[in-house]
């Protein structure tokens, strides 16, 4: 009858089980009790609409047969262990669905669970497990939910998807397997949270599908090979993955593959934390890469990805590797405690740097040869050899840096190099400051040298193409050696005597003058330098006695992507070190991911670092608005707890940091109403508008002059009218999008010209309307 209860006694059952009722047959006395092992044939086939088991060993005795096959219906199976030694244990297809749970599968012949019914099955708390081949297949159109399961000790995969097949994945741990512990291939899609991946025998996960996936909160550990790799063309999003121990790269990006990570990590990797190449375009954000021994990041192979908020720390080999015709976006990077060389980049390689901070390092900070490289707005600190040095064939360019305490000379132009330095520091160094080798064409411009154990600028040969304008030099050991006194600069730089202590940096030469400089942003400047002065009289009242004025000492930059913030915020703390406000100035950038915790308790902890990395500077709190609405995917109390924090320690340390909260206008009031306390310590805010179109025509320019191109001035009425009709919505860059024109009109003049028979010199430097994206040609009409 429908809907009845079978109870089945104890002991072994030889006969095939046909379910042709709508019933429920269970084992009398519990799990491990009834088994039915038929001499052949499958043991159990469902031929009723739906049916359930419980508590049954099942054990498919021949070879060409599961222990299970559904064809049709609804088979539901718990606490049950299931047996083959065919090709696979568990099959299900056409319109079959299964779903088991607290179960066990086995098959040292074939694999565990098969599925390609795309009716939709689910293992929910099942052990799959000694497999001959792989643990769970879903193929075709097959369609799986998998939660809270263990695969392992599986001869091939431990979950495998091809042809069109979908996966969700939670929760779940692999281990012991021969191949990739989870592998996505062709149109295949998968959702995978809390995925645990244990001592792979190959790579970690492998995703060359087409189709999407998407990964969060993942864990892959010791693997033999890589790690996660993507390749053909595969286009994932993994969040919040953390690699570790893995022999070989811990994230590698091939095949022209793409995709998006966000706050992962790779860790103790026996190669390189992350590698990309062949032509592979991914972006990754707040990625962290820590003691690596094969180097932190390497790029090669044609790739173009943007890095942005990268992290490398303590890592053998070079930091980051840029090589054979790589280019790359590099923003805001952080390097530290790397024990060789902080970026190497050769080989025809074409990256731009922005917002580095490379600090400390066994070897030279920066080493550039046969290759083209802009740097803006970065840092290179206290490394153990020269801290830029540009050899044969390199082309460097240097806008607004600042090098300084490297064990060598600052900056080194060695035989073949060419480049231009503009708006730049090269201070208390124990050699040089600017070195110059070469006969080729050196552009210096407005910088400073300062306080070094050499000469300020020293050019070595009398015929060099180097320009110098607006140098300032001062407190240097030996005195400048370049044009007219090139041939007193016979004298090598002296070196430090063993113990000897140099001074230490001192900060900016006129960081005022820089915010000054900036395109647009005249509210913004004007409200800065109201707080300069403020600074600047507080400091006067305390040398005379006096009370210190009430001050703004936190701030909230409210405005859209690519406005400046991060710029202005860091040129706000060198202005408060400068005025001996602040005792560093320096910038920490953090976002939600670095100050919350997936665990209870632990975002205190990563919020109180976070801030104590800030101590005697700024940190910057970008998105800020995040921490009170909950995104990202740990709950909204994790990120209110961040908010807490934040209050008690800005309080505890008031005189000793700034925090800036940054983000949207509406969002950040939204932020400020997340606490009692925030509104009363985020007392200004400081609007930051669109730029105009003008402006935005401005930006691009200064980037032709930066890399000494010019901008036509129809391209430039072009350029006008796109920047007016393109909508500033939340997905405006700003100058982000006016820079990124500039890159792509650079890449279009290649093309164009790299097909001319005869390109002089004023073709190669011009722009012109020949250059404008198809997009924004498309946007004009």
């Amino acid at each position: 009858m429908d809907g009845s209860v079978i109870t089945v006694q104890a002991g072994t059952y030889t006969e095939n089980l046909v379910l042709t009722k709508v019933v429920t047959i269970a084992a009398q006395d519990g799990p491990g009790t009834v088994r039915i092992s038929p001499q052949s044939g499958i043991p159990v086939v469902l031929g009723a609409e739906s049916a359930a088991l419980s508590g049954l060993t099942i054990t498919a005795s021949d070879s060409d047969s599961p222990a299970l096959a559904l064809t049709a219906g609804q088979l539901s199976v718990s606490e049950c262990e299931l047996t083959a030694s065919a090709w696979a244990a568990v099959f299900v297809r056409d319109q079959g669905s299964l779903t088991m749970r607290g179960s066990r599968v086995t098959n040292q012949v074939g694999a565990g669970v098969v599925v390609t019914s795309a009716v939709g099955s689910m293992l929910d708390d099942c052990r799959v497990e000694q497999l001959g081949t792989s643990g769970v297949v879903v193929a075709e159109h097959g369609e799986l939910r998998v939660r809270a399961c263990v695969v392992r000790e599986a001869r091939g995969n431990g979950i495998c998807l091809n042809g069109h097949g979908r996966i969700s994945i939670e929760d779940t741990e692999i281990s012991g397997t021969s191949k990739p512990a989870l592998a996505a291939e062709q149109q295949s899609e998968a959702t995978v949270r809390r995925l645990t991946v244990r001592k792979t025998r190959g790579v970690g996960v492998y995703l060359a599908t087409t189709g999407t996936s998407v990964l969060e909160d993942c864990v892959v550990d010791g693997s033999a090979a890589d790690g996660v790799f993507t390749g053909e063309r595969s286009a994932p999003t993994l969040r919040r993955c953390r690699v570790s121990g893995t022999r070989r790269s811990g994230f590698r990006f091939s095949g022209r593959s793409a995709g998006r990570l966000e706050s992962c990590a790779a860790s103790n990797v026996a190669g390189v934390g992350v590698s990309i190449g062949d032509r592979s375009v991914p972006e990754l954000t707040g990625m962290v890469v820590t003691d690596c021994t094969g180097g932190g990041v390497r790029l090669d192979g044609g790739a173009d990805p943007l890095l942005h908020r990268l992290e490398v720390f303590g890592c053998d080999g070079a930091a980051i590797e840029v090589v054979d015709g790589a280019r790359g976006r590099f923003e805001n990077v952080t390097i530290e405690r790397c024990g060789g060389v902080g970026m190497t980049i050769g080989s025809g390689a074409q990256p731009s740097v922005t917002g580095l901070s490379l600090r400390g390092g066994a070897g030279a900070g920066i080493v550039v040869s046969d290759a083209a490289v802009s740097f803006t707005d970065s840092e290179i600190a206290g490394v153990g050899a020269d801290g830029i040095t540009a050899g044969p064939g390199a082309n460097i360019s240097l806008t607004a840096c600042r090098v300084h305490d490297a064990e060598g000379a600052g900056l080194v132009l060695a035989d073949g190099a060419s480049g231009a330095a503009v708006d730049s520091e090269f201070t208390a160094n124990a050699g040089d400051g600017i070195v110059v080798r070469t006969p080729g064409k050196i552009r210096i411009k407005d910088c400073e040298v300062r306080d070094n154990q050499g000469s300020g600028l020293r050019q070595h040969d009398p015929d060099a193409q180097l320009t110098v304008d607006g140098l300032t030099s001062s407190r240097n050991r030996l005195p400048d050696a370049y044009g007219a006194s090139t041939g007193a600069a016979a004298a090598p730089a002296p070196t430090p005597a063993p113990g000897e202590e140099r001074q230490p940096v001192a900060r900016g030469s006129d960081p005022l003058r820089e915010l000054q400089s900036l395109v647009g942003l005249h509210g913004v400047k004007q409200e800065v330098t109201s707080l300069v002065n403020l600074n600047k009289m507080a400091k006067r009242r305390q040398e005379a006695g006096l009370s210190a004025p009430p001050m703004a000492r936190h701030l909230v930059f409210a405005g859209a992507p690519g406005t400046g913030k991060t710029t202005i915020a860091r040129l706000y703390g060198r202005i408060l070190a400068e005025l001996a406000v602040l005792k560093k100035g320096h910038l920490v950038e953090v976002a939600r991911a670095d100050l919350v915790a997936q665990i209870i308790g632990g975002t205190a902890i990563k919020t109180t670092e976070a801030f104590n990395s800030a101590l005697g500077g700024v940190l910057f709190i970008d998105e800020a608005y995040t921490l009170s609405t909950g995104r990202g995917g740990t709950g909204p109390d994790f990120g209110r707890e961040a908010i807490d924090t934040l209050v008690k320690l800005m309080e505890d340390h008031r005189d000793e940091v700034v925090v800036i909260a940054a983000g949207y206008s509406a969002d950040m009031q939204r932020f400020l109403q997340a606490n009692p306390g925030l509104e009363s310590r985020f007392s200004r805010t400081i609007e930051f508008a669109n730029y105009s179109p003008a402006e935005l025509v401005t930006i691009v320019e200064n980037q032709c002059s930066r890399h000494d191109y010019q901008l036509d001035p129809g391209a430039a009425s072009a350029l006008l009218t796109y920047f007016d009709r393109i909508p500033k919505d939340g997905t405006f860059g700003n100058g982000r999008e006016a820079r990124k024109v500039f890159e792509r009109m650079a890449d279009m003049q290649a093309s164009r010209l790299a097909v001319a028979a005869d390109v002089n010199n004023a073709e190669l430097a011009l722009l012109t309307v020949e250059d404008l994206p198809v997009a924004i040609n498309d946007a004009l009409g």
